[in-house]
């Protein structure tokens, strides 16, 4: 199951903030299942992989995420129980553990989404979460990130290599971020 819902890239650690938090990607346009239970499982996997990456690179305990949009349709849409399912894990089994959100290239599909789930958000998240396009966008995350180790699909400055789902699940260790060695 791991394999299958990492195959695409959707959900992965890699990088850090300028404080040493760990730095999971979220791109809902590489979805590849319809299955609520599998995403979710996949998704605690890694949010305590990020959790453990911080804690292994700064003793901190907050991770952060980066939603990369690119490529998002309704095709790619996860059901909104499924997105419900999500916004319950991240503010009621880990409240206080996620630094901030920054939601990057969103479609106006996501808007129409955003208007919808909003209201189920707890205001202390809301506030944890911030919108990234355009030139306040960048000034946002080059606040907080050096360019160079972002992907260039998020205003990145550096080609870093593809994603290998293999590599990232089977070889590298679990309190380390792809593209880290031990």
């Amino acid at each position: 199951m791991m394999l299958f819902e990492n195959e695409t890239g959707k959900i992965y650690a890699r990088g850090y903030d300028k404080n040493g938090r760990g730095l999971l990607y979220l791109r809902p346009g590489l979805e590849n299942s319809r299955n609520g239970n599998d995403n979710m499982k996949h998704l605690v996997y890694q949010i305590e992989r990020g959790i453990a990456c911080t804690e292994r690179k700064s003793g901190l305990s907050k991770y952060v995420v980066i939603v990369d949009f690119t490529g998002y349709s309704m095709m790619s849409a996860p059901p909104m129980s499924t997105t419900k399912m999500t916004v319950e894990i991240l503010q009621d089994r880990y409240p206080e553990r996620l630094f901030r959100f920054y939601i990057c290239n969103p479609p106006t599909l996501f808007r129409v989404l955003w208007k919808m789930i909003s209201p189920f958000i707890d205001p202390v998240t809301k506030e944890k979460i911030k919108f990234c396009h355009g030139k306040e966008g960048l000034e946002t995350l080059a606040k907080d990130f050096d360019l160079d180790t972002l992907e260039k699909c998020i205003v990145g400055t550096t080609d870093l290599r593809p994603f290998d789902f293999k590599e990232y699940l089977l070889e590298t260790p679990f309190d380390y971020t792809f593209d880290e060695k031990p």
